[in-house]
């Protein structure tokens, strides 16, 4: 997650259910910086034009919507007489979970397209065309299977291999193609929880984003902006050469290769190197999706 907010990659996490995915998206707002000024006066117009509240958006917290998944277009893309912001412009300069993804209507994932490559939406009537930004973070949770066991230790799966492919595979192209991190997400232990283990605290997490989009924003403000994903992050002469073999060897497309190169740049950013070294490509290579790709 913390690679996730750095980046402002989309991410899938896929486990079984009572994994945490629910509660490892909520947290991803906490590490995020807070909405800057003019972030937080556009998502404060949205908000009021929709008649949502707007105390923890004037607090500087950004906004997180997690739509059900029997969500129509309408309401996740926006629409309606008269006309109203959907949730992808509620989530404007924030998070956009989508729980469940494939279990997401098609027209609904498929109307998603548009906005995500532009970040906006735009609805023609005819009194004239509305327009609502909807510049957010998508994260989203997923089962592997319809019974939600599949590779799970501790239950069996009762899915055939044809059921779990029509599964995974409602997932359309365009949607995967916002998401640059995959994660398995397994099960906690039942010591760890009843013990209490902790990891990395959200303050711990926060000051590493920041830090690591500090350090993007200077290498952009120096930048022209006309270089590619791959050449844009910095490569060191052993990174090229692992990467063109991983990119060989698992035969990654185009689209691929720019997804991975963007995620090793930011895992090279938050562990503070100039250069993405053949660990960054290794371990971006990881979060590629292998089943739901």
């Amino acid at each position: 997650m913390t690679i996730a907010a750095a980046g402002r990659h989309g991410v899938l996490m896929v486990g079984p259910p009572g994994a945490g995915k629910t509660m490892l998206a909520r947290r991803l707002p906490t590490i995020l910086p807070p909405l800057g000024e003019k972030e937080a006066d556009e998502a404060l117009l949205i908000h009021s034009v929709a008649g949502e509240p707007i105390d923890r958006i004037a607090c500087g917290e950004r906004p997180f919507r997690a739509p059900h998944h029997s969500i129509s277009v309408g309401g996740l893309v926006g629409g309606g007489r008269p006309v109203r912001p959907g949730e992808v412009s509620l989530a404007d300069k924030g998070v956009l979970f989508l729980d469940e993804l494939p279990e997401f209507g098609r027209g609904a994932l498929q109307a998603m397209r548009q906005p995500l490559e532009d970040g906006e939406v735009r609805i023609v009537r005819v009194d004239g065309v509305y327009a609502f930004p909807c510049d957010f973070q998508l994260v989203a949770a997923a089962n592997p299977c319809p019974c939600g066991h599949l590779g799970d230790p501790d239950a069996e799966c009762a899915c055939t291999p044809t059921r779990v492919a029509a599964y995974q595979g409602r997932i359309g192209g365009p949607l995967m193609d916002r998401i640059d991190v995959v994660v398995d997400v397994a099960r906690p232990s039942g010591r760890k929880v009843i013990r209490e283990q902790r990891g990395m605290s959200s303050a711990e997490m926060a000051a590493l984003v920041g830090q690591a989009r500090e350090r993007a924003a200077r290498r952009e403000r120096s930048d022209d902006g006309r270089a590619g994903p791959v050449a844009a992050a910095l490569l060191d002469l052993g990174a090229q050469r692992t990467f063109e073999g991983l990119a060989d060897r698992l035969r990654l497309g185009g689209r691929a290769i720019a997804r991975v190169a963007r995620v090793a740049r930011t895992i090279a950013d938050l562990a503070g190197h100039d250069r993405v070294t053949s660990d960054d490509i290794v371990e971006a290579v990881g979060f590629r999706s292998r089943s739901m790709e």
